[in-house]
């Protein structure tokens, strides 16, 4: 048992050791078998001079392999030219050594982490001594088994080499549909996030805001519940007619949630800038002084930019009815560009209304967040804050379809 996790703690290692490390322990692993299979090494009629001088020879080779996967082609190169000078130096007698191991390593190495034609090139380059190898190994055949023995011997180094050279490009194909897929993963979690974040923008739109005119609704009916009973009533229609727009757009929105491929900013819950004076109308019951001031001449708007456009009105709408409290005389501006396509907002309020301490907490916090990122992903700008009038102002400007139109043109 002992012996067993010993083991596994030293595969571990190895596995997370340095790429240098792992080549190193690759190399030592090639070199008996290499000096053993294509050297006359294990022979009992060598010299201790001559084994010398082949492990000195083989060491100089295997030795480059441990920057293989830093320097693919540079190791190659040089391992190439370590194999070429074993078979040139068996012809010169002085020793009989073919390198191989450490060629196919370095063969394997270029095919998995370099181009094409690297690999191509590099597969090319081995025949050379490849064929060395082959003329080596006729040397001593007697002329009847020549023909037998070469096509052995060609089949034998050709297989070999092709079959580790198709396994590393076996491996880079595999890496790189892993990385396609990872890159596929990592954009598909990113639409789910983005999904997320528009569809909490949308429940805060919607829920929020309606929550927030009801509430205060509710707060002016009951101070006067007693002393003017058709003003009650009044806010009570008021609250049900909220409710029921409210509900209407959150059975808009999950219908576009089940719908695959659809957008909540493209198709949003068919409001726009059309839809104002309701909006206006909620808010003037809930006693906020507001009114709408147009100038220029109205423009058509992308679906996504005439939701953002109701959106942010509705948004800077309910924060002055919170924080600036009813009496706030507040003005919601719309300044139409026809010269450059833009659409400017402008709501602010002067502060001067009668807020209640408890309305903060009907403040979520993300509404003006939530209004800087539509502002952004429909290609507009936005600011919001305190003005020195002691009010508060929300401002943006957002692209018309002209504007489009202008930009491909341009």
């Amino acid at each position: 048992m002992a012996a067993g996790s010993g083991a596994a703690h030293g595969g571990l290692y190895l596995y997370r050791a340095a790429p240098a490390v792992q080549d190193s322990v690759l190399a030592a692993a090639l070199l008996l078998p290499d000096l053993f299979l294509f050297s006359d090494f294990a022979l009992p009629n060598v010299g201790a001079a001559d084994r010398l001088i082949t492990v000195g020879y083989a060491v100089l080779g295997y030795a480059a392999l441990a920057a293989r996967r830093r320097a693919p082609r540079a190791v190659f190169g040089y391992v190439w030219a370590h194999a070429l000078g074993g078979e040139l130096l068996t012809f010169a007698a002085v020793f009989d050594y073919s390198p191989t191991l450490a060629l196919l390593a370095a063969l394997y190495t270029v095919a998995a982490l370099q181009s094409a034609r690297s690999a191509v090139l590099a597969l090319a380059c081995v025949t050379v001594p490849v064929a060395l190898s082959v003329r080596a190994a006729l040397a001593d055949v007697p002329a009847a088994e020549r023909l037998t023995t070469l096509l052995g011997v060609a089949c034998f180094y050709g297989l070999l080499n092709l079959e580790v050279w198709g396994v590393g490009r076996w491996v880079r194909a595999g890496r790189a549909a892993a990385a396609r897929d990872g890159l596929a993963l990592a954009r598909a979690q990113e639409a789910i996030l983005t999904e997320r974040a528009r569809t909490a923008r949308e429940l805060h739109d919607i829920v929020a805001n309606a929550v927030t005119v009801m509430v205060l609704q509710a707060g002016g009916a009951r101070h006067v519940l007693r002393t003017d009973p058709d003003r009650v009533e009044h806010a009570l229609d008021q609250i049900e007619s909220s409710g029921k727009t409210a509900v209407a757009e959150l059975r808009h929105m999950l219908l576009v949630l089940r719908t695959d491929g659809e957008r909540l900013a493209a198709e949003g819950a068919g409001f726009g800038l059309a839809d104002l004076d309701p909006l206006v109308n909620g808010v003037r019951q809930a006693g906020l002084d507001a009114r709408v001031e147009v100038t220029g001449v109205p423009a058509a708007l992308p679906r996504s930019v005439d939701l953002t456009a109701y959106r942010l009105v509705q948004e800077a709408l309910t924060n002055a009815a919170k924080h600036a409290g009813p009496g706030a005389a507040t003005v919601v501006r719309l300044d139409w560009h026809r010269a450059d396509g833009r659409l400017s907002i402008e709501v602010g309020d002067d502060g001067r209304g009668t807020p209640a301490a408890a309305r903060s907490a009907l403040s979520t916090g993300h509404g003006l967040l939530g209004l800087r990122e539509r502002v952004a992903v429909c290609g507009g700008t936005f600011e919001a804050g305190p003005t020195e009038q002691g009010g508060f102002r929300v401002a943006a400007t957002l692209p018309t379809e002209e504007h489009f139109r202008q930009e491909a043109a341009s």
